[in-house]
């Protein structure tokens, strides 16, 4: 959770506050834990207006559901795996 805190305050920081589209590449890594993944979870829509995930075929799939089981997710998300076409899809976000 430290990490994740860090990194919201690091992007506020440069974006002077301004909500922006994330462009994010997932790689096979562990779960974070339910606390870090609730944490998360409330704070995307403080700093993000969207995420895009690329991954390889669904990786990106898998992990939106371990973490939004239950709750839809806070802003709109998308998995890709090319990332021209992730770029494109966020573009309606900036």
């Amino acid at each position: 959770m430290k990490n994740i805190s860090e990194n919201i305050v690091l992007v506020k920081q440069i974006t002077g506050g301004k909500k922006v589209p994330l462009l994010i590449y997932l790689s096979n890594s562990p779960v974070p834990d339910k606390a870090t993944r609730k944490f998360s979870t409330e704070q995307l829509p403080h700093v993000y207006s969207a995420m895009a995930m690329v991954s390889k075929p669904g990786l990106a799939k898998l992990i939106m559901n371990i973490l939004f089981r239950v709750k839809t997710p806070p802003i709109p998300m998308k998995s890709f795996s090319d990332d021209r076409e992730a770029k494109e899809w966020l573009m309606q976000y900036v």
